[in-house]
């Protein structure tokens, strides 16, 4: 497999106007030898390494499609990561053989925050609902946080009200649904973010009183790392397409 940049990933990267490793998560990336320790496999499904759809120094992010009724089979995780559904449905677990939950339900959009699970203790996860399951893992690459000494605080759009879903040492999870022609209102970025398209559409980007042409179609699913924007770039964005677009940012501390 070849690390491949496509036209619709340089498209949104001039639209967000920051510099960032922005992947399209429906083309496979290279697995390198850096990211394997750092990756799931679930060895009772067909596709059981899934896709890497982004990686860099700080994080590697992997999707995963559980199909209805497949169990994943044993498996251990590294820690230090979270699961985003994009389609969610319906989980239950084992642990050491013995049930440990049933029926859980997880949303599109749902999260969760994951630490380190040995082989040794017998993990599985299975997708007793009736619909495929389509997850992302980000999972962090440092033990340590990778801006320690920085003042972190929540993303803010001054006209659409961001949902906080998760916040520890590690990294700040929020949700946000935009409708049509709604803007965010002229916002900064800290940096060390990254955002999962959870429902598709359309960007536009507008600089001042300047607006860009709208971004290629952003598919659920689509992923992209964003580096630091400063407010006195005028930077704001807005939905342009006709259909509500909802996406879970993480900014890594």
């Amino acid at each position: 497999m070849q690390r491949k940049l496509t036209l619709n990933s340089v498209v949104i990267l001039l639209l967000a106007a920051v510099t960032c490793s922005a992947q399209d998560s429906a083309a496979p990336k290279q697995v390198s030898e850096d990211d394997k320790p750092f990756l799931l496999n679930y060895p009772n499904l067909e596709d059981s390494g899934g896709r890497v759809v982004l990686t860099n120094d700080h994080v590697v992010l992997q999707r995963l499609v559980v199909p209805a009724g497949e169990w994943e089979g044993i498996h251990s995780h590294p820690g230090n990561q979270i699961f985003v559904h994009i389609k969610g449905g319906e989980w239950s677990g084992r642990l050491g053989g013995k049930t440990e939950y049933s029926g859980s339900i997880s949303p599109d959009g749902g999260v969760g925050w994951m630490d380190a699970i040995p082989l040794s203790a017998g993990h599985n996860s299975g997708n007793t609902g009736e619909t495929p399951i389509d997850l992302i893992y980000v999972t962090l690459k440092d033990d340590a946080p990778i801006a320690p000494d920085a003042d972190h605080a929540p993303q803010a759009y001054p006209n659409i009200p961001l949902e906080l879903l998760l916040e520890n040492d590690r990294m700040i999870v929020q949700r946000v649904q935009i409708e049509p022609g709604q803007w965010t209102g002229v916002h900064s970025h800290p940096g060390n973010q990254v955002y999962l398209h959870i429902k598709d559409g359309t960007w536009s980007e507008r600089r001042g009183d300047v607006q860009a042409a709208p971004s290629a179609f952003m598919q659920a699913g689509s992923v992209g790392w964003m580096d630091a924007l400063d407010m006195n770039e005028g930077h704001d964005m807005g939905n342009t397409g006709d259909s509500t677009m909802e996406f879970v940012l993480v900014t890594i501390k």
